[in-house]
C-alpha cells in the first residue's frame, strides 16, 4: 500500500498482538486505505525491504510502537536494533531521516529507550515525546493516539466504532514471546472469526474465582510435569492468593479481573540474583465455571521459554463472603 499516511512499525517477538489491536481501530477511524501494517500489506513474493522503506519514505507519521522486547535483546550477540539489516531498525532510521512525523507509543510499562542504547541513526527518537498505551486504558489511550494522528493528518476520524477483535489482540499482544502470542489466542477462541462478544465481554465476579484450583502442567522441557495449585481470595478490587511453580506456592503480584478472565505475575528467584517471572493469564467462561484456561509465560532468568498452556479446575466450593 504504496499510499498509506500512517505506517505502524513494530517488533514481531515484541508487540505483534498489540500491533494488530492498533491497526483494526486505525483502519475503523481513518480506513484501511491511509494504514499500513506489513502483515497484511505485503503480499506473498513482494519484495519486503524494498516495500518497506518505499511505504515509509511515501507515509506521513511513523508509529513506533515499543515493548519491553523492542530492543531485541540476544543473549548471544548485540541486539538487535544494532543490526543495519535489522527491518526495525529499517524503519524507523528511514522515517527519522526523511523529517516525517515519527511517534513513539510505549504498550504497558515499556521505558522509553535511552539515547545510549540506540545506534546513531535511531538516537533522534529517545528525543520524540511519546504516547502511552496500556490494556487497562486501552480505549481511551486509543482516543489520545487518534487525537494526534487527526492533528498530523489533517482529516477527521470517523465516529468511535466498537470492534470485539481487538480485546483479542490486546491480550495477544500481552502474550506475545517469539511470535507465539497471537497463535495462542486463536488456539483458545477458534481463530480470530470466532471470537464472539461472548467470549470476551465481562469479566467474572470474584465468587467465580475465589477458592482453590489444581492443574496437572507441562512445562517447556523434558520429563517436567507438574500438579500445580492455585488459591485465590479477595475481591474484584484486590485479588491474593498463591500459584505454585514446580510444587512450591508463589505469591501471586499484579492481579486484577479483565474482559473475559483475570491475570497474575509470580516471580522465583535463580542462582546469581536474578528474578524470573512468570506471567498469567486465564480464560473463564460462565459455562464451564469449574474451569479456567490458562496460559503462563516466563521471562527472564537464564534460558527462553515457551508460552505453556493448561487448565485448572476447581479443587472446592468458593470459600463463603
Amino acid at each position: 500500500m504504496p499510499g498509506a499516511q500512517i505506517f505502524i512499525s513494530y517488533r514481531r517477538e515484541d508487540t505483534a498482538g498489540y500491533a494488530r489491536a492498533v491497526y483494526d481501530e486505525l483502519t475503523a477511524r481513518f480506513g484501511s486505505e491511509r494504514v499500513f501494517i506489513d502483515v497484511d500489506d505485503i503480499a506473498a513474493g513482494q519484495p519486503f525491504a524494498e516495500i518497506i522503506q518505499r511505504t515509509v519514505g511515501a507515509s506521513k507519521v511513523l508509529l513506533v510502537l515499543i515493548g519491553r522486547r523492542w530492543l531485541g535483546e540476544r543473549d548471544d550477540a548485540l541486539p538487535r536494533i544494532a543490526d543495519p539489516e535489522d527491518f526495525v531498525r529499517i524503519e524507523v532510521a528511514t522515517g527519522l531521516a526523511s523529517g516525517m512525523r515519527v511517534i513513539p507509543v510505549l504498550l504497558d510499562g515499556a521505558a522509553m529507550p535511552a539515547k545510549w542504547q540506540l545506534p546513531e541513526p535511531l538516537q533522534p527518537l529517545a528525543e520524540r515525546n511519546a504516547l502511552v498505551v496500556d490494556h487497562s486504558g486501552f480505549a481511551a489511550d486509543i482516543e489520545r493516539l487518534i487525537a494526534a494522528l487527526q492533528e498530523v493528518l489533517g482529516v477527521s476520524a470517523r465516529g468511535r466504532r466498537r470492534r470485539v477483535a481487538t480485546a483479542a489482540w490486546i491480550l495477544a499482544g500481552l502474550l506475545a514471546a517469539g511470535g507465539f502470542g497471537v497463535a495462542w489466542w486463536k488456539t483458545l477462541s477458534g481463530g480470530r472469526a470466532g471470537v464472539t462478544s461472548a467470549a470476551v465481554a465481562a469479566a467474572p465476579a470474584a465468587s467465580d474465582i475465589v477458592g482453590t484450583w489444581q492443574a496437572d502442567v507441562t512445562y517447556d522441557w523434558p520429563n517436567a510435569r507438574h500438579a500445580e495449585r492455585f488459591v485465590f481470595a479477595g475481591d474484584t478490587t484486590a485479588l491474593h492468593g498463591s500459584a505454585s511453580f514446580l510444587g512450591v506456592p508463589r505469591g501471586i503480584l499484579e492481579a486484577g479481573f479483565e474482559p473475559g478472565g483475570l491475570h497474575f505475575v509470580t516471580r522465583t528467584g535463580e542462582l546469581g540474583g536474578s528474578d524470573t517471572v512468570h506471567r498469567y493469564r486465564a480464560r473463564w467462561s460462565a459455562g464451564a465455571a469449574d474451569e479456567l484456561r490458562f496460559v503462563m509465560q516466563t521471562e527472564g532468568g537464564s534460558s527462553e521459554h515457551l508460552p505453556v498452556e493448561f487448565v485448572a479446575r476447581r479443587a472446592e466450593a468458593a470459600a463463603p463472603r
